[in-house]
This record gives C-alpha cells, sequence and structure tokens, in this order.
C-alpha cells in the first residue's frame, strides 16, 4: 500500500521542526555579477518552485510524485535527518540537569534459615547532577550537532534534486528513444519503397543490379537504426523503475506505453550568481558543517577552563514494620581543572582549527564550482536552442528534397545515388533534429539543478 505521505513532505516535516539555524555562515567569495552568454531571460521563481511542470507532461509530474514517496536514496537521506536531530537532542539535553531515582530494599536472615531477625527495609531517593556549562563547551557542542542538523537537510534537498533530474531525463531519454524509433521507422518504410522501385527497374531492364543492392543496403541500416532506438527505450523504462524502487510491470500502470517528446517552456528562471551561492543544496550543507567546525573548535577550547559540576541527593530510609523514617539530603559541588596534560588539550585545539580552516575552504570551493557549474550551463543551453532552431530549417529542407528525388527517380530522371543520398540525409539530419530537441530540454534540467532550484516541498535548512 503506497505510504500516506511522502518522504519530502517528512523532509519538510523535519526541517520546520528545526530552530535555532546558525547565523554564522562564512563569507561567500567574490564572484562575477551576471552569466556571460545568457540568453536574456529573467524571471521570479514561482511559489511552488516545481520546475518539471513546465513540460506540461501529467505523466512525467505523477512519476516525480512517485519518486518523492518510494524512491530508496531519499528515504535513506530522510533516515539520516532524524539521525541527525536525534543526536542534537542528546546534546541538547546535556545543557540541563539530570534527575534519577532510585531504591533498595533489604532484609536480614539469621545463621541456617532461622526465621527474620528484623523486618525489610526500604531506602528511596533521588539524584540531581548538573554541568554548569561556564565557559560553553556544552552550549557549544549543542550548536554544532544544529548545524550538523541542517546540514543533512540541506544534503537530503540535494538528493531530492538530483533524484528529480534523473527521473527527469530518464522520461526525456525514453521518449526521444521512441521518437527516434518512429523516425527509423519511417525512413525504413521510405527506403522499402526505393527498393520495390529500384527491383522494379531491374527486372524491366532499366537499371543494373546496383540499383536493388544499394536499396537493400540502406533499408537493412534503417532498420538497425529502429533496434538501436528500441534498446535504449527499454533500458530509460527500466531506469525509470528503478528510481520509482517499483517493478517494469507496475510502471507501465502511471507510464503509458508511447507520448511525445517532452518540450519545456522556454527558461523562465535564471537566478544571479549571489543567489545561486545562497541557494544550491551542497553549498548550504557546506557551509552548516563551517558552522559545526567552527563551534567544536569553540568546545575543545572550552576544555582548557575548569568544570563546574553540582549535585543534590533526597531519599528516606527506613523499617517497614517501623515509623518514622529516616530523611536523608545530600549536596555537593565539585570543581575540575586541567593542570598538566602535556599539551592534549592544546593539541585538540589546533586539530579544531585545521579542520575549520578545511571547512571553510571547502566551503568556497563548492560556491565556485557552483557558480562555474551554472555558467557552463547557461552557455550549453544558449547554443542548444540555436542548434535546434537551425536543424529545424534543415529537417523541412531534407524532407522537401527527398520528395522531389523520390518523384524524379520514379519518372527517371534522375539517378538512384541521388535518391539514397536525399533519403540518408533526411534520416540523419531527422535524428539529429530529434537529439538536439531533447537536448534543449536535457540542458534547461541540468540548468535548473546547477542554480539549485527544487520545490520546497522538500527540506528546506
Amino acid at each position: 500500500m503506497r505510504r500516506a505521505f511522502t518522504t519530502a513532505a517528512l523532509l519538510s516535516a523535519l526541517a520546520a521542526g528545526c530552530g535555532g539555524v546558525s547565523s554564522n555562515l562564512p563569507r561567500p567569495p567574490a564572484v562575477q555579477q551576471g552569466w556571460e552568454g545568457a540568453p536574456g531571460l529573467r524571471g521570479d521563481l514561482p511559489a511552488d518552485g516545481a520546475w518539471w511542470t513546465w513540460f506540461h507532461d501529467p505523466v512525467l509530474d505523477r512519476l516525480v510524485a512517485m519518486a518523492d514517496t518510494d524512491n530508496l536514496d531519499l528515504r535513506l537521506a530522510s533516515a539520516r535527518v532524524r539521525e541527525a536531530r536525534a543526536l542534537h537532542a542528546a546534546a541538547a539535553a546535556s545543557l540541563f540537569p539530570q534527575l534519577t531515582g532510585s531504591a533498595g530494599a533489604a532484609a536480614e536472615r539469621a545463621v541456617l534459615g532461622a526465621p527474620p531477625t528484623s523486618s525489610p527495609s526500604l531506602t528511596l531517593g533521588a539524584t540531581a547532577s548538573w554541568e554548569a556549562d561556564v565557559f560553553g563547551r556544552l552550549r557549544h557542542e549543542a550548536s554544532a550537532q544544529d548545524a550538523l542538523v541542517h546540514g543533512s537537510i540541506a544534503e537530503a534537498e540535494g538528493v531530492r534534486l538530483s533524484l528529480v533530474v534523473e527521473v527527469v531525463r530518464s522520461y526525456v531519454e525514453l521518449r526521444l528513444a521512441q521518437s527516434q524509433r518512429d523516425i527509423a521507422t519511417r525512413n525504413a518504410a521510405a527506403a522499402a519503397e526505393t527498393l520495390r522501385i529500384g527491383r522494379l527497374r531491374f527486372e524491366q531492364g532499366l537499371g543494373s543490379r546496383l540499383d536493388v543492392e544499394r536499396p537493400t543496403t540502406a533499408l537493412a541500416e534503417t532498420r538497425a537504426q529502429v533496434a538501436v532506438a528500441v534498446e535504449r527505450a527499454e533500458s530509460a523504462r527500466h531506469r525509470l523503475a528503478l528510481l520509482l524502487a517499483t517493478t517494469p510491470a507496475s510502471l507501465a500502470q502511471a507510464l503509458p506505453a508511447e507520448g511525445a517528446l517532452p518540450q519545456m517552456d522556454p527558461l523562465a528562471v535564471l537566478l544571479t550568481p549571489t543567489d545561486v551561492i545562497s541557494r544550491r543544496p551542497d553549498v548550504r550543507a557546506a557551509g552548516h558543517a563551517f558552522v559545526a567546525a567552527s563551534a567544536r573548535r569553540e568546545a575543545a577550547a572550552a576544555l582548557q577552563w575548569p568544570r563546574l559540576t553540582l549535585a543534590a541527593s533526597v531519599g528516606v530510609d527506613g523499617n517497614l514494620a517501623a515509623l518514622p523514617w529516616t530523611a536523608i539530603a545530600n549536596l555537593s559541588a565539585g570543581l575540575l581543572a586541567p593542570i598538566f596534560d602535556f599539551g592534549r588539550i592544546r593539541a585538540g585545539v589546533d586539530a579544531a582549527d585545521a579542520r575549520q580552516e578545511q571547512a571553510a575552504l571547502a566551503y568556497e570551493r563548492v560556491a565556485r564550482v557552483a557558480v562555474n557549474d551554472v555558467q557552463a550551463a547557461v552557455v550549453a543551453y544558449a547554443q542548444g536552442l540555436v542548434r535546434r532552431d537551425e536543424l529545424s530549417t534543415a529537417v523541412a529542407a531534407a524532407r522537401k528534397a527527398g520528395e522531389i528525388a523520390h518523384r524524379q527517380y520514379a519518372e527517371g530522371t534522375i539517378s538512384l545515388l541521388e535518391v539514397l543520398d536525399a533519403e540518408r540525409a533526411q534520416r540523419d539530419t531527422e535524428l539529429a533534429w530529434s537529439q538536439a530537441a531533447a537536448e534543449v530540454s536535457l540542458r534547461a534540467v541540468r540548468l535548473y539543478q546547477a542554480m539549485g532550484i527544487v520545490s520546497p516541498q522538500g527540506p528546506r535548512s
């Protein structure tokens, strides 16, 4: 039975329950102000942020929803967030007193199993202990765990973004393979007609054996392309089944056997480099890792100062057969201070300093990689549009040339070689256009992924 709540919704609830987001994130590195070679399109991100809906394909929307519910990687990421929250709760609990209760009973007997010489006695008590966090060690440990919670949420958000991208990519590749299968099938029918005419001309003595063998070769090559396209379609379909953690048979209920090649609306959103740094899940995860390293550095430094612990206990002790009972109370304080540890604490601080520096450098590197990813994706998308539009013109011309070549060949005014060249040009151009059309959609998907745009249904830190 399908789960009542999606994993993405669970992650969102976990994120909403995380308070106290660390404010001392590292300063973003200085980056470029805009994008080179951008298509000149700008826009405001819709409230839902679900860019895959801009394909206007209900089947794709349904597949993404199924992945949100059943994908194993997303469920694993959700479990990691819950683990991080539990560790944070444990660290935060150390800031408060710990109260324990105790109870004991005893009875005395004489030697050789004689009746008891006294009635049983009972002891009841409660003990409270607390480490006064004077120098902030426990507080910094709790802050580090809090940062790790938000880092795990950002990582889970990245998992969901990658999942959506893989579902969309696999779906586009499925429809592309089916489209190329159909193109190859149509071209095979045209090649078969050319072969029929060539064989007829040969039988009538109007042509040579070459008029039969060359079309036969072209027909076989085209039919071979059909087999390649079918193989690619099946591979994409099984990849979708894996992403949705289902079987191909179950997937068939949500995925129609045939469908049009998905075409996304023109690029609607292009974030600034600064927005990309603040939005990308991997950059935010690296930022929270720096916050955690900074807090642990402060916790390590606090070990060089004294630790004050307070304890109190109350209880009663007495005989079950006699009153009154004796009341017991105790109050104590302890001070633990390092005197000489052969440099152990100092070494711990130095190691924490190094880890903090590593986290800062890792954050800057991830941020710069994010900006570079978007820049490369912007150029690829813009050039993909140019290639698709040029190939669209080429397809129209190739189809027209193919029609003319077949008509003139049937009339006997051109040679077979010219017909075969026209058929090959039409076939190759149509396949190239379908590939270019799919690439535009895939490059738009890659651009949204590079910008870190993901629906707020997923976790937010």
